[in-house]
């Protein structure tokens, strides 16, 4: 899908943060890496399940066939667009978030999931339509207003990852 995957995410959280708290950053991170996949079960549950993917996956899940579920889901991402944890507002949220708890929460796993939820979010918005991920806005957003928009995410996540230096 053209994004950083978790192991190559581990690898950059690892590198930035010291070996003493790694740990707990690393587990957190990997649940903040997982809830961004979360989403795609939420939507199947939940946000629309009438249509046809959906049913097919609740069937299989509904079976235990817990594999065919999760491959039927990773084979089908492109279909759910308006997933309620992928869209700029989250994302921004999500960021905010990520910087207030980097800097004034001392718990590394709630750094980690939040920081590795943020990072996970914007690079699977550099890697696609960015215009898709502003589907919870009632109006069309101008290509420039998408890029300083992001800017300002990217900005955001930024300091989260560095705070993490700290």
């Amino acid at each position: 899908m053209g994004q950083i995957g978790l192991i190559g995410q581990i690898v950059l959280m690892i590198g930035i943060a010291g070996w003493t708290r790694s740990w707990w950053l690393a587990v957190g991170w990997i649940i903040g890496y997982a809830l961004a996949e979360a989403d795609h079960l939420f939507y199947v549950a939940v946000c629309n399940p009438q249509e046809l993917t959906c049913q097919r996956v609740r069937q299989e899940l509904g079976a235990r066939s817990w594999k065919s579920a999760w491959e039927l889901l990773r084979r089908t991402a492109g279909e759910r667009t308006r997933l309620p944890i992928h869209n700029v507002l989250t994302g921004l949220i999500v960021a905010v978030l990520g910087w207030w708890v980097v800097n004034s929460v001392g718990s590394m796993l709630a750094a980690g999931v939040v920081v590795g939820l943020g990072v996970r979010l914007f690079t699977e918005f550099l890697a696609g339509n960015k215009k898709s991920w502003f589907w919870v806005f009632a109006r069309e957003f101008s290509v420039g207003e998408v890029w300083v928009v992001g800017g300002v995410w990217g900005v955001l996540q930024l300091i989260s990852v560095v705070g993490l230096v700290r």
